[in-house]
């Protein structure tokens, strides 16, 4: 596991022992952080395996996989759909999901309108 991973695996096991909406909304802020960290390096990777690779051969790889991109969607649209595609299912994107539903559940959300925190 990934530094990221692991940090938010803690994270997860510390949210599940509290309601606490201060440290349900710190636990939150943390583990946000390490998502975007994350889906950064995930980017980077998509990034490096992809160089070599046309923007035509790009925007198939998105079409083969249902991502379905505007008609002048660049370069850049298809590594970052190609990234979040690895991303969204892997270890430490489900820890922050599980944070995420755990503290929305005691009505704190990084967003106000749908926490009010």
């Amino acid at each position: 596991m990934t530094y990221p991973t692991e940090h938010l695996m803690d994270l997860v096991a510390l949210a599940r022992t509290t309601t606490d909406p201060d440290e349900l909304l710190r636990l939150l802020r943390d583990g946000h952080s390490l998502y975007h960290q994350g889906l950064a390096e995930t980017r980077a990777a998509i990034t490096a395996e992809r160089q070599a690779l046309s923007d035509r051969a790009l925007l198939e790889q998105c079409r083969a996989l249902q991502l379905f991109l505007p008609e002048d969607a660049t370069r850049q649209d298809a590594l970052c759909a190609l990234a979040f595609v690895r991303w969204e299912n892997t270890p430490t994107a489900l820890a922050y999901d599980a944070i995420a539903r755990h503290a929305a559940q005691h009505g704190v959300s990084l967003l106000p309108e749908e926490g009010g925190q």
